[in-house]
């Protein structure tokens, strides 16, 4: 196995990779120049790695919902890699699923429970998942009084503390990894035509082009 995994859907910059068992990971802080640093971390975990971009294998992506800047930029590193290398395996992975996969393996929990991302002006991301981990729902956001339906567990990111949440986790290039790599066994594998964004809500733009109209 030679897959990397990619994440620029948030704060952070995560990449990971993992060349016949050995893991090298790479977190770096998000800021303007978001491109120009996920370009570095993965060049620096292919070095650390001791292998050429050219040999990955398999190649996973945070697809949202989440910035919708990061998102783009993730899509079109990885659908660059497509293009240069037709055989590459594809993984895409939900922000809310990837939270999912952190809560279930850390505390085992004995119940269901929502993941929540905040998805700003009173408006939340979210998802229903089993004990497992496993989607009862479709991702989308909720708003006003579509909230009152989070109840019981409800799962938020540790770095926007929403009010709604009893309970945080954090991303890392590590859990990142670990969803991947069970995707990788499983081989849920997409195309390229198949490797689409995550949005769930329009962009900035598109709600001021509405109100305009």
């Amino acid at each position: 196995m030679k897959l990397l995994c990619i994440s620029t859907a948030f704060s952070s910059t995560d990449i990971a990779l993992i060349v016949d068992g050995k893991c090298t990971f790479q977190s770096v802080k998000s800021n303007a120049k978001q491109s120009e640093n996920a370009l570095l971390a993965i060049d620096e975990v292919l070095k650390v790695g001791n292998i050429d971009i050219t040999e990955i294998d398999c190649v996973s992506v945070v697809v949202g919902p989440g910035s919708f800047t990061g998102i783009r930029i993730g899509l079109g590193l990885v659908k660059g890699m497509s293009i240069a290398k037709p055989s590459l395996k594809l993984i895409g992975i939900c922000s809310l699923d990837l939270m999912a996969h952190i809560f279930a393996t850390s505390n085992n929990p004995k119940s269901d429970f929502w993941c929540t991302i905040n998805a700003l002006s009173g408006n939340i991301f979210a998802c229903h998942y089993d004990s497992k981990g496993e989607r009862l729902t479709e991702p989308t956001m909720l708003t006003g009084e579509q909230l009152t339906i989070l109840s019981g567990i409800v799962v938020g990111l540790k770095d926007e503390n929403l009010d709604i949440c009893n309970i945080f986790v954090e991303f890392s290039p590590q859990s990142l990894l670990s969803l991947s790599e069970k995707y990788y066994n499983d081989g849920k594998f997409i195309s390229e035509n198949q490797l689409l964004p995550i949005y769930l809500r329009k962009s900035q733009a598109e709600q001021n082009a509405d109100k305009k109209d």
